[in-house]
C-alpha cells in the first residue's frame, strides 16, 4: 500500500501565529512537537490544540518529544510526569521521543502518523487516489527551534542537515512511503475498503448533482442552485428525469429509423 505523505512544516515564530491556523483545515494528523531540553515549548503547544480540532475536527494528535540527544550532556528537563498529565489532560494518542540529529525514532513518527491517517480515514477532499494509495496532509507544530525541519529533513534525506535554516511561515515537502498489508490488521483493512467504497458512492452523487444542476440551472435559470435544493424539490428532480428520458426516446428513435433503412438497402439491393 502506497502513502503520499504532504508534510507541512509551519514557522513557529510568533509573527506568524496569526495565520498559521488557516494550514490546519484539511489535515489527517498531527505531531505536536516540544524540545525535550526547554519545558516551556511543551506549554506553548496548548495554543494550537484547540484550533487544530476546532479546523480539523477529532483528528489523531501525538505528542513528539524533540532532540533526545541533548539530555544526554544537558540532561532533561521535561519530566516524564509532566509529559503524561499533557497526554491524559489533551486526550492525545500517543507520545514519540525523537532526535533528527542522531535519526532515532524519525521514521517510525512518520510512519505512525501515516497509520494514524489511514485507520482514521474520511472523505476528506484527495485522500483516497487510487484503492492502493493514498495521500494525507501531515502537520508538525510546535514552538520555534524545536527541531520540526530537521525531522522533516530527516526523513526526507535520511541525514541530519547541519546547515540549520529557521523556516519562515511554511515549508511543504512530499515523500511516499510503502506499506505492506500483512502489516496492517485486518480490522483496519475492513475499514479502510468501507470507507473506499463510501468515497466512491459520494463521488457518484456528486456527479449526479452536477449534471441536475446543469439541467436545472439551463430550465431556471438559477446558475448557483444549492445542492439540498436539488435534491428536496421534486419539481427540479421531475424536470431533469423528464430531460432524460426524452434523450433516451431520441436516441431509441433514431436507432429505429436507422435499422428500418438498413433493411430497405439489405431488400432492394438482393
Amino acid at each position: 500500500m502506497r502513502i503520499t505523505l504532504s508534510l507541512w512544516d509551519i514557522g513557529g515564530q510568533e509573527r506568524f501565529k496569526f495565520f498559521k491556523t488557516d494550514f490546519f483545515k484539511g489535515t489527517a494528523a498531527v505531531g505536536l512537537v516540544f524540545d525535550l531540553t526547554r519545558p516551556e515549548t511543551l506549554d506553548e503547544i496548548n495554543v494550537y490544540l484547540e484550533e487544530i480540532r476546532e479546523r480539523s475536527g477529532n483528528i489523531p494528535i501525538i505528542l513528539v518529544g524533540n532532540k533526545s540527544d541533548l539530555t544526554k550532556t544537558v540532561g532533561t528537563t521535561v519530566k516524564r510526569k509532566q509529559i503524561t498529565q499533557f497526554i491524559n489532560q489533551h486526550d492525545l494518542i500517543d507520545y514519540i521521543q525523537t532526535s533528527a540529529l542522531e535519526n532515532v525514532n524519525v521514521d517510525v513518527l512518520f510512519k505512525t502518523l501515516a497509520f494514524l491517517a489511514l485507520f482514521d480515514l474520511r472523505p476528506r477532499l484527495g485522500e483516497i487516489v487510487k484503492n492502493d494509495h493514498f495521500r494525507f496532509k501531515i502537520l508538525l507544530v510546535g514552538d520555534a527551534s524545536v527541531g520540526k525541519s530537521s525531522l522533516i529533513k530527516t526523513f526526507i534525506e535520511n541525514k541530519f542537515e547541519e546547515d540549520y535554516k529557521l523556516t519562515v511561515g511554511l515549508d511543504l515537502l512530499v515523500k511516499d512511503i510503502i506499506i505492506p498489508e500483512e502489516e496492517i490488521p485486518n480490522e483496519a483493512m475492513d475499514i479502510i475498503k468501507g470507507a473506499i467504497v463510501s468515497e466512491k458512492k459520494r463521488l457518484k452523487q456528486i456527479r449526479r448533482l452536477e449534471k441536475i444542476s446543469k439541467v436545472v440551472a439551463e430550465e431556471t435559470g438559477n446558475i448557483e442552485l444549492g445542492e439540498e435544493e436539488i435534491i428536496t424539490d421534486k419539481k427540479l428532480l421531475n424536470i431533469y428525469r423528464s430531460k432524460k428520458k426524452k434523450k433516451i426516446a431520441a436516441v431509441i428513435t433514431i436507432i429505429f429509423f436507422l435499422i428500418i433503412i438498413f433493411l430497405f438497402l439489405i431488400y432492394f439491393l438482393s
